[in-house]
């Protein structure tokens, strides 16, 4: 494998760890970082995903740039090191940061490692062909996905890189406890001694051409777009309730149009960062178009209730004013 040309896309992925009281005051910061990000020179988006332990306790950044050049410019820059000065006091160990070419689209579930190997001068090829017996031997499990090699990017990261995709976390954690994985690292010697393993909850698969997962057919988006409207719903309904109309219209005498703009920035905050997310996770049980039939039906139906008992609810504090 080869390393990021200068000309391809290419994702940069920080992983944090941040202190356990300090998780909304990162994500207030990472907010400030994509505002700052948006007039750098090839820059194009950036994803921050917060922890989910215990299987990931480091909160994912991944920021996508035109090119190599733009990437190393912004991770070099004065900017960026004066913005991470202003939550250095947040922050727990250092920072792991890879570069990685974007050949593909990221599917919307896979469970992934980041591997990082010390590899000395001279030792690369019997390094890559451990890897090849262990890629073969990942093969046999069930939900593979992919097995990436990625050599050192200069000015980046000095180790070279594998990450590793399964379907789903189960078959990713049977992997890493496998008694075949455990004899493999102890036959790499020198190898097996020197990586670390850190765990994601951000399908790295968008580094792959011809992703694992298909893209999203029009019934996955109708689920998409009801699970986003049981969070959008009661947090519109309770801003405007509790704080829209008595405090920012009714105190602060603010005409509807600004209300409305302001309670539109809080709900899609709070829906991006924390309830989508949420919400996803609790029925990633229902979301594959693949799910058996009853499972489909049962999760319409979890839906309709919970859709009938909010809009309920909502009337009965219309009715009976706070």
């Amino acid at each position: 494998m080869t390393s990021a040309s200068l000309k391809t896309p290419v994702a940069l992925v920080i992983q944090r760890r941040v202190r356990d009281d300090a998780g909304n005051a990162f994500a207030v910061w990472q907010a400030r970082v994509s505002e700052r990000l948006r007039n750098w020179p090839g820059f194009i988006s950036q994803e921050a995903t917060p922890p989910a332990p215990p299987v990931n306790v480091d909160w994912t950044i991944v920021q996508h740039f035109a090119d190599a050049d733009s990437a190393r410019g912004w991770l070099q820059s004065a900017e960026r090191s004066s913005l991470v000065d202003e939550v250095r006091d947040l922050l727990v160990g250092q920072e792991e940061v890879h570069l990685l070419p974007e050949l593909g689209q990221r599917p919307a579930r896979v469970a992934s490692v980041l591997i990082t190997y010390q590899v000395s001068a001279g030792e690369e090829a019997a390094f890559l062909k451990w890897q090849r017996r262990i890629q073969a031997a990942q093969a046999k499990f069930p939900g593979f996905v992919r097995h990436k090699i990625e050599r050192p990017v200069p000015g980046v990261h000095d180790d070279w890189l594998v990450v590793l995709s399964f379907d789903s976390q189960e078959h990713l954690q049977a992997w890493l406890d496998s008694s075949e994985r455990k004899a493999l690292i102890d036959e790499g010697g020198r190898f097996g001694d020197r990586f670390k393993v850190r765990h994601s909850n951000h399908g790295f698969d968008f580094w792959f051409a011809g992703g694992a997962a298909p893209a999203m057919t029009p019934h996955g988006i109708f689920k998409s777009n009801l699970l986003v409207l049981l969070m959008l719903y009661p947090i519109v309904f309770l801003w405007n309730y509790l704080v829209g109309g008595p405090f920012i219209q009714g105190l602060a005498g603010a005409p509807f149009w600004l209300a409305l703009f302001i309670g539109n920035v809080f709900s899609t905050q709070l829906l991006g960062w924390y309830a989508a997310p949420w919400i996803f996770k609790i029925f990633d049980w229902w979301m594959p178009s693949t799910a058996p039939l009853f499972r489909q039906i049962a999760g319409y139906a979890i839906l309709a209730v919970l859709f009938a008992l909010s809009m309920a609810a909502y009337a009965w504090l219309l009715q009976h004013p706070i």
